[in-house]
């Protein structure tokens, strides 16, 4: 077959030990290649330690965690059934967000639990109950079941219909039609499903039950399970499949109309007997919540439908905090453990932890300023390096990863630490997941997101609502001048986060910001960026979409940047209530702040913006730039959607209110604006003698390259500052040390007179022409641009061409190896 759109399987291993050898699999793999699919092999690397299962549980929850967010994989296959699926729930619970990408799995028997529960769970996610990537019968099982989930696999819709026989001890039903969605499950699985008291079937289900090797004790014990529980309070009858090499009590083959028999009774249900499905020979395709109908009628048929009926749903709405060990009622201490405590966010969530109660240790490298600063404060000594040795030594309750760990650094070394913590059963959080479940699950959260601005709106939208009364817990990556830090736990019914599109863990490729649940969500500006993780700009839009979606299901509200297309776009598909804010004098809303005009002061800017009901209001922050003006008139909408969930209290509502205008608080609004100090490394003057100013600042992508520069025009020109504007640019990050944004980069120093580019990092994992190439984005920019390789260079060339009245900027998301600091305490 020829199919449009090629797709993207990936086998997994979540339960039983592989039974097939190298070269077997491999042909199999290239057969299902020869379908039009590219295949990936996610194999542990881990021994399990009962040799039954794949691996180790957690490296087995981890890499179906990864599968499961990695936005490239479509589907996902399992290698093989067998012992192991009911023990992942806990730890993949604690792994994965209320939102993934689209997903179909495919498999059987113990993968039966985990299809089920994660299509409870997501409503994008698709379970196919057919073969296992390594089944013997995936290519000369029946022709009916091939082609069956190869039209699946294609999302080509169609329906089977079979002749079956009926068992009916209820009346009602004799003579009448029965339609239900689909739910395959092997009993065994059931039962377990069955302990899990937050699950429930969806209404009007057909259940298709299967299992192999059981005696028949046995599996009464498992109805009365499903009785008990009420799990199957919601099902209509029963579809029987194979129940192979089951014995009765006499240890004889078990006879199958004394089982259907047994069955009916005891459940008080109609049991339909289809055998064309189960551990045997036959194992044809079955999509849970896939549309079922049956007809009980003289010749009885059951009728399949390869379809479900589309959502536009996206989040859970399991509760955040399942499997969550939090503090117990006599405040008894747990022990939580910072793998890649150095990192900023990092930090500033072991500081929540701390200040929560929590006894927190942690690991890394050596950790440069200003971070080991922070963590000093704390009173945390991190082990240095990440040995096995730490977990042991600290014996953590809970585990956090930093998204930087990986199983293989840049230099292709392998983390001891992280595999004795894939070999343990030790809960194991990325840190966005355990603020979720340790923090937010409860309470109005306020993301600040885009690709841009991001820490000085959280930094303002939170100074605002502490100077308003609301007490904000806030968690902020960057250090607000206003607070002694970038973190504090206040108020346990508001935080305000930064919301970072970047990927959570290893073992979660998915946003930050989706672990979020957002109340209030600004969407400030989107562009292309981590270009490790995102192949293009549209698949970092249809992230935000998602964020968006996320906020409408949590009955909240979405402030949007009018002026930028994709911000703008993402927020009207959404469906959500949103509020805008727009420097264009034509707002495409009733309810939206517009800014008017702006004026640079020596100490920040004067802005004017417009309400929603078109009255103008004046105030001044001590900020500067054009982007600044427009974060500022984005932290009045949120304050605005702020007030408007106080109004109604949080509870569901079909509409906006209708803006009026509240002088106390606009002018509350406005003397605390004028208070706002910023944020550390945003414009941060390090030092200032012989008229020459130094500054850091947080600067690293084209676009905020250009704005930073700009503002740093802007105030030269206020203070009446005639020298040179010299940039110094460190290409530190993921994306920057790429050649992706290259021809971007080499075009966004024109605001500057003199151009330092510093070396750009080495990362063995990365091909030599994907790296960015410094010396040509240097002669790109022109005759006053240099590129060193080696920032010790930059450093004294630098000392040599500084002139008094030079205003120095320099430009970098990591420490840029110290040199800021160390070229101002030398001036």
């Amino acid at each position: 077959m020829n199919y449009k759109d090629k797709k993207h399987i990936a086998i997994i291993h979540p339960s039983g030990k592989n039974r097939i050898d190298d070269k077997r699999k491999l042909e199999r793999i290239q057969n299902i290649k020869n379908l039009g699919f590219d295949v990936t092999e996610i194999l542990p690397n881990q021994v399990s330690y009962d040799g039954v299962t794949a691996a180790p549980i957690m490296e087995r929850a981890a890499q179906l965690g990864y599968a499961l967010t990695m936005r490239r994989f479509n589907i996902l296959i399992a290698a093989r059934g067998g012992m192991g699926c009911t023990e992942i729930i806990p730890f993949l619970e604690n792994i994965l967000p209320p939102v993934i990408p689209e997903k179909t799995l495919i498999g059987f028997s113990d993968i039966s639990f985990i299809g089920v529960y994660l299509s409870l769970r997501y409503p994008n996610f698709r379970y196919i109950h057919g073969q296992n990537a390594f089944s013997p019968n995936f290519f000369n099982g029946p022709m009916i079941d091939q082609k069956c989930l190869i039209e699946l696999l294609n999302d080509i819709e169609n329906e089977y219909t079979f002749p079956v026989k009926i068992y009916n001890n209820i009346n009602k039903f004799s003579k009448a039609n029965m339609a239900g969605v689909c739910v395959p499950l092997n009993l065994s699985l059931a039962e377990s499903l069955a302990s899990l008291k937050y699950i429930e079937f969806p209404k009007n289900n057909i259940l298709f039950i299967e299992e192999c090797n059981e005696h028949l004790y046995r599996i009464i014990r498992k109805l009365d399970a499903l009785i008990n529980s009420e799990l199957i309070k919601n099902t209509k009858a029963i579809v029987l499949g194979n129940f192979s090499d089951c014995l009765d009590s006499n240890e004889k083959p078990l006879n199958r109309e004394f089982l259907i028999q047994i069955i009916s009774k005891k459940l008080n249900l109609p049991v339909i007997d289809f055998p064309l499905f189960g551990h045997d020979e036959f194992r044809f395709p079955l999509v849970m919540k896939g549309k079922i109908k049956i007809n009980f009628n003289d010749n009885p048929k059951i009728t399949i439908y390869n379809k479900i009926d589309k959502t536009n749903l996206v989040a859970t709405k399991f509760s955040p905090d399942l499997f969550c060990k939090k503090l117990d009622e006599n405040h008894t201490q747990l022990k939580i453990h910072m793998t890649g405590i150095g990192g900023t966010g990092m930090a500033q969530v072991s500081g929540l932890f701390q200040e929560a109660g929590y006894t927190v240790t942690g690991s890394d490298t050596p950790i440069y300023p200003p971070m080991d600063k922070v963590i000093a404060d704390l009173g945390i000594k991190p082990d240095v390096g990440f040995k096995a040795e730490n977990i042991e030594n600290n014996n953590p309750d809970a585990i956090i990863l930093a998204n930087v760990v990986s199983r293989l650094s840049a230099s292709l070394k392998k983390n001891d630490e992280l595999e004795e913590i894939l070999s343990r059963t030790i809960p194991m959080f990325s840190f966005p997941s355990a603020l979720r479940k340790y923090f937010l699950s409860k309470s109005r959260n306020i993301i600040i997101s885009g690709t841009h601005g991001k820490t000085t709106t959280s930094s303002l939208v939170t100074h605002l609502l502490t100077k308003l009364g609301k007490k904000p817990s806030f968690l902020i990556g960057g250090r607000p001048a206003n607070f002694e830090a970038g973190f504090a736990l206040k108020s346990k019914n508001l935080f305000v986060l930064e919301g970072d599109e970047y990927d959570s863990a290893f073992f979660d490729k998915g946003p930050k910001f989706l672990h979020y649940e957002p109340k209030i969500c600004l969407i400030n500006n989107i562009e292309f960026d981590h270009a490790d993780i995102y192949p293009n700009v549209e698949a970092i839009e249809n992230e935000f979409l998602k964020l968006a979606k996320l906020t409408k299901e949590r009955n909240g509200i979405v402030i949007a940047n009018f002026d930028d297309k994709r911000a703008y776009q993402v927020a009207k598909n959404s469906g959500a209530h949103v509020i805008g804010f727009s420097a264009f004098k034509q707002s495409k809303s009733s309810f939206c702040w517009q800014l008017v005009s702006y004026k640079t002061l020596k100490n920040g800017i004067e802005i004017q913006c417009k309400q929603p009901n078109g009255k103008l209001l004046k105030f001044k922050t001590g900020m500067f730039g054009n982007h600044n003006a427009l974060n500022a008139v984005a932290s009045i909408a949120i304050l605005h959607a702020s007030n408007i969930l106080d109004e109604i209290k949080d509870t569901e509502f079909i509409d906006l209110p209708i803006y009026k205008e509240n002088k106390v608080f606009l002018s509350k609004l406005s003397k605390s604006m004028e208070s706002f100090k910023g944020v550390k490394r945003r414009f941060e003057l390090l030092k200032e003698k012989n008229n020459i100013s130094v500054f850091d600042d947080f600067a690293h992508h084209p676009t905020a390259i250009v704005t930073t520069l700009e503002a740093f025009r802007s105030y030269m020109k206020s203070v009446g500052k005639k020298g040179k504007l010299i940039a110094c640019f460190d290409p530190r990050n993921a994306t920057m040390r790429r050649r992706v944004l290259q021809d971007q980069l080499s075009k966004s120093f024109f605001h500057a007179d003199k151009v330092l580019l510093g070396k750009v990092p080495q990362d063995m994992r990365m091909e030599k022409n994907e790296i960015l190439d410094g010396p040509s984005v240097a002669k790109a920019c022109g005759e006053n641009a240099s590129y060193f390789d080696d920032n010790e260079k930059l450093l004294e060339t630098l000392k040599q061409q500084v002139s008094p009245g030079d205003t120095i900027v320099f430009m970098s998301s990591g420490s840029f190896d110290g040199i800021p600091y160390r070229f101002a305490n030398g001036l």
